[in-house]
């Protein structure tokens, strides 16, 4: 069984709570960044963390692809200017002040923290996350969703951020038998300038398939994270195959490095570009280190048979067919 986040990263006041499925215990990766009483969400490193900006990845592919990614963001983090400018302000808080329990050597720390969650436009006004992002009207209501968001980024254009106009489809299961974690979303007006994603239509990735992912951990600029692979069932799922097999009719997984706050983000096949799925759950993402009394990112042995990273396979959503 997973071990449940330590309470010493309360400072991230992130959303954290644990289901189990089968013998398989885990956690959703929603980070809600405005609630005093949650605490650090999940996901982790394999081997070395392979993070980098994503304005400065290395494939120029997938630097135009980032811009279909955006950040959830709690609408009174941003203020638009009443100067004509069309610029719009956010609270600068780093990573850093909102988790001062971090160790020092923890990347991105100086970055600002804005938004909880990822999301993606696959339609000039669909925008597609993950069914723990986006529970109801009141979340629609609540958050804005922002492109453009990158360690460079001082201020926000007001023709990046947007609304949700309304939920057009939402599922948040976890049963025995089935995982279903995504939401569809149209936005309060069609997405200009840039290229919405393209999709996986029919079948699935095969083992080993190089992937991608892109969005925000932690609420941190874009990051863009490769080196990893759809894996085989880890050891937890090797505990009930015939169960974990069901399971994974609707979902992949994959050593992803990711963090809470990367929830939504879209899954790229890392050959044709197209998106594979959404990162809906995974392992924890920090330790306390009692010598150094600090929060610590949980590193672990990649590998086909060690992966944790839940993906929600983005042609079983039926909205999207």
């Amino acid at each position: 069984m997973m071990k449940k986040a330590s309470t010493k990263a309360i400072n991230l006041k992130m959303m954290f709570f644990t289901l189990t499925v089968g013998s398989i215990s885990f956690t959703p990766v929603c980070a809600d960044l405005v609630r005093a009483n949650d605490i650090v969400a999940p996901q982790v490193i394999y081997d070395t963390d392979s993070r980098v900006e994503s304005r400065l990845y290395k494939d120029e592919k997938f630097r135009e692809l980032r811009k279909a990614v955006a950040i959830r963001v709690q609408d009174y983090r941003l203020e638009k200017r009443n100067d004509g400018s069309g610029l719009v302000d956010f609270s600068k808080i780093t990573l850093e002040e909102m988790a001062p329990d971090m160790c020092t050597e923890e990347r991105f720390k100086q970055q600002y923290s804005l938004g909880n969650c990822t999301g993606f436009i696959v339609d000039e006004k669909t925008l597609v996350t993950a069914g723990h992002c986006m529970f109801s009207e009141v979340d629609c209501e609540s958050y804005k969703w922002a492109f453009g968001f990158e360690d460079n980024t001082e201020v926000l254009k007001e023709e990046n951020v947007y609304s949700c106009k309304k939920i057009i489809s939402q599922s948040f299961e976890y049963s025995e038998t089935k995982v279903s974690d995504y939401a569809v979303i149209e936005l309060d007006r069609p997405v200009k300038g840039i290229k919405p994603l393209k999709m996986r239509k029919f079948g699935r990735p095969l083992i080993g398939t190089n992937l991608v992912v892109i969005g925000h951990p932690m609420g941190l600029p874009l990051k863009t994270a490769d080196g990893a692979k759809v894996s085989s069932l880890n050891e937890k799922e090797r505990e009930d195959i015939f169960g974990s097999l069901k399971l994974r009719k609707n979902y992949l997984e994959a050593n992803l490095d990711t963090y809470g706050g990367n929830s939504g983000s879209p899954v790229f096949n890392k050959r044709t570009g197209k998106v594979e799925g959404i990162l809906i759950q995974g392992y924890e993402d920090f330790e306390w280190d009692e010598k150094e009394q600090c929060e610590r990112s949980i590193t672990l042995k990649g590998g086909l048979f060690n992966s944790y990273e839940k993906i929600m396979r983005i042609n079983k959503i039926p909205a999207l067919k």
